[in-house]
């Protein structure tokens, strides 16, 4: 599984991102089958993602996704299968069983829980692997602290510790006078923040959540514009809104999706 796809998925599926009400998921997926939106399935035993639709005419237990045209006549069903899609700008996702090809379609069980992200504002992103990840952190009245990013957006950033401090722990609400960093092709950044989390210390790791507070405008475009290409790198490998890496649009005159498209 690309190292995208792992920090996507372990981003998505926690419990505070959870939709479990069932009403509320079927609801968000009618949105996505209404809307046309491209879905990337993902599964374990094939060494690329593919790009689908959602399909009209399901049962009220199943989903019906258009089967794409390079799918592997290989890949034995029922196998587990990770789902997502990019709605209103919120990464959304679930997991489930594609149970079976049935025509020119996939039939997967309808999911237990959905879990949804966050707002388009506050995409959160990894850093690729090549990019820069050290931050300093420095505290009032205590030693400064180096970890690494492990994830960013326009409001704040995750950081990783790889050794727990000696002596007092950073708690939630503490003002950081200043942490600094650098992106892509960016300068050293230097701003404020406020601890929002704090983990328990795990392995002589602690992973902090920080906040920025008054971040200056040169620093706010240089982070949006990291996010935003993130982003797009991401949903690239994901296989994500590319419809010419999907068998979406074939030439089959019996294709459900086709006459579904055109309202007929």
């Amino acid at each position: 599984m690309h190292v995208d796809l792992q920090n996507t998925e372990q981003s998505l599926f926690q419990d505070r991102y959870r939709v479990a009400a069932q009403a509320k998921v079927r609801g968000i997926l009618e949105r996505v089958q209404q809307q046309h939106l491209f879905c990337s399935l993902h599964f374990a035993q094939a060494e690329h993602s593919f790009s689908s639709v959602l399909l009209p005419g399901a049962e009220p237990k199943e989903l019906l996704f258009d089967l794409p045209i390079d799918f592997p006549a290989a890949l034995a069903l029922p196998a587990d299968v990770t789902v997502l899609v990019r709605l209103d700008g919120v990464m959304t996702g679930f997991r489930s069983q594609c149970l079976q090809r049935r025509d020119d379609m996939l039939q997967v069980a309808f999911p237990q829980a959905l879990y949804q992200l966050q707002r388009r504002q506050l995409y959160r992103v990894p850093p690729a692997i090549s990019d820069p990840d050290e931050v300093r952190i420095q505290r009032r009245g205590a030693s400064a602290l180096v970890g690494r990013m492990q994830d960013i957006s326009i409001g704040g950033q995750r950081i990783l510790l790889r050794q727990v401090p000696a002596g007092p722990l950073p708690r939630v609400g503490d003002v950081l006078p200043a942490i600094s960093f650098a992106l892509r092709d960016s300068p050293l950044i230097t701003v404020s923040a406020s601890v929002c989390f704090v983990s328990a210390p795990q392995a002589d790791t602690l992973a902090l959540g920080v906040c920025f507070l008054d971040l200056p405008r040169p620093a706010a475009d240089l982070i949006a514009q990291y996010v935003q290409a993130r982003d797009r790198e991401i949903l690239q490998v994901l296989g994500i809104g590319l419809p010419g890496s999907s068998g979406v649009f074939r030439e089959k005159k019996t294709s459900l999706l086709r006459r579904w498209w055109r309202g007929a």
